[in-house]
């Protein structure tokens, strides 16, 4: 326990000046662990993991739709095609935002954006070639 008092009566710490990233907030603004915006990938990260993850992400969507395009009879071929070109494209954004974005929640926030723009065009591509294979067809 510490000696030192806070002007105003509160007993302090001799550290209190110096607060790291794991640290606690000040006193009366304490975060919510609950939200979303609160996680440490949004606040602390240097933005190495959402690269290690969307690469990962890109990798593993680009195999079904090589599949899609290259295999069977084709009439995805150009759903597939295009949206692998925008996961391509999505994944060197992450890069480009990773190493030319300064502020560290604002570059945070951009490569999550990436991130969920990537599994949701994936997402939504790869259920368009869904009903597009499995459409009827036509003589």
């Amino acid at each position: 326990m510490s000696s030192w008092t806070a002007p105003d009566g509160r007993p302090g710490s001799e550290g209190a000046d110096r607060a790291g990233p794991d640290d606690p907030p000040p006193f009366g603004r304490r975060l919510d662990p609950t939200k979303m915006a609160n996680q440490p990938a949004l606040r602390t990260s240097n933005g190495l993991v959402w690269l290690v993850m969307g690469g990962l992400f890109a990798a593993a969507s680009l195999v079904p739709f090589a599949a899609l395009a290259f295999a069977g009879d084709g009439r995805s071929r150009a759903v597939a095609l295009t949206a692998g070109a925008i996961v391509i494209v999505l994944y060197a954004a992450m890069l480009a935002v990773r190493f030319a974005v300064r502020p560290r929640r604002a570059r945070l926030l951009a490569l999550a954006a990436c991130m969920l723009t990537m599994a949701a065009v994936a997402l939504v591509a790869v259920w368009i070639c869904l009903l597009l294979e499995s459409a009827p067809r036509q003589l």
